[in-house]
């Protein structure tokens, strides 16, 4: 019996160890931003019929444990060992169906959605940095789709791509194979997918606003479209790198110098009445907080004025159109009199 004993432990360990491994799998799987509910099908059905198997091997064990010298200490501990196992498998069961739940329901929404949404249609890329980061952002899906054969991804690629530009020859330098796909793909992102690149671009962008400024004056500024335009080159440069932290210092002043004189001065004064609460003053994130609520407060003046001035007009109109009336009225009656005088 302790030769059997031996044995059926033997054959439990490689049975654990089997599904210890197929449970990594799936805790991988799970991890990641979208998991394959295929891909997780398959991996419970594996490790289904491995517990199964390790429950059969377990229950031959307990059987000879129990009879045993020592049944009662054997048994407590092998038992323990033995339902850490079971509470895994019922842990990981349990977290794939509600997966599978969640991406159910997600279905059933877009079944039930009585319109039809718009064909997106994919931006080309024309081989300009700047346009790069909405670029990837839409062929993105295309090239982490697995159901998508490499070589189809690759044609995909190409068809994405402005024809005869420079980032054409980039990608036709590779010849159209599977595993070229990839490393189309990375010399795509080196060549103009770069971080520091983005930035020259975004920074030398927000330099040529303030040269633009510095020759015209601004004396006649459009705030809500400058601010817009200020905001968009921020928010790209917030999205390579943390902006307030690491560059907002060299930020504010070159967003400043885009500003016209009028709002130069109406934020100096803001700034001025902060420095008795706040010792930090002149950060970019107060510099665009003020800069939003000039905007919000130019738009409620010019609806204002907007209102007022179309009540004016309709009111000119009614006027006019009263006089046309009279008028029209009077020589009616001058005509009639004229008339019978004859």
């Amino acid at each position: 019996m302790t030769m059997d004993l031996t044995l059926l432990k033997t054959q439990r360990k490689s049975f654990r160890t089997s599904f210890t491994v197929c449970a990594k799998k799936i805790d991988d799987e799970l991890l990641k931003e979208a998991p394959e509910r295929k891909q997780l099908s398959i991996l419970k059905s594996q490790i289904s019929d491995k517990f199964a198997r390790l429950e059969t091997c377990q229950t031959e064990i307990t059987n000879l444990v129990l009879k045993t010298v020592d049944a009662e200490q054997a048994y407590e501990e092998d038992f323990l060992s033995a339902e850490k196992y079971r509470d895994n498998y019922i842990e990981l069961c349990s977290q794939i169906e509600q997966m599978c739940l969640k991406d159910s329901s997600t279905t059933d929404f877009s079944e039930k959605r009585k319109f039809k949404l718009p064909k997106i249609e994919l931006k080309l890329f024309d081989g300009d940095a700047k346009n790069y980061l909405t670029f990837w952002s839409q062929f993105r899906k295309t090239h982490e789709d697995s159901s998508i054969p490499k070589e189809d991804k690759f044609q995909y690629l190409l068809q994405a791509v402005v024809p005869k530009s420079k980032v054409t020859r980039v990608v036709e330098s590779f010849p159209a194979t599977a595993d070229n796909c990839q490393n189309a793909i990375s010399q795509l992102q080196e060549r103009f997918g770069r971080n520091d690149l983005f930035l020259q671009i975004y920074v030398r962008n927000l330099l040529s606003m303030v040269m633009k400024n510095a020759v015209t004056g601004r004396s006649k500024t459009d705030l809500p479209a400058l601010y817009d335009e200020l905001e968009a080159k921020i928010r790209a440069l917030e999205s390579l790198v943390r902006t307030q932290e690491k560059y907002g210092d060299f930020l504010s002043p070159l967003v400043e110098s885009c500003l016209p004189e009028e709002v130069l001065v109406a934020w100096e004064r803001s700034r001025n009445h902060c420095l008795t609460e706040t010792k930090e003053s002149r950060t970019l994130e107060q510099l665009m907080n003020f800069l939003r609520q000039e905007v919000k407060g130019e738009e409620m003046i010019n609806l204002a004025r907007t209102g007022f001035a179309s009540n004016q007009s309709s009111r000119r109109k009614e006027l006019h159109n009263d006089q046309v009336k009279q008028f029209q009225v009077k020589n009616s009656i001058s005509f009639t009199k004229s008339s019978n005088n004859r």
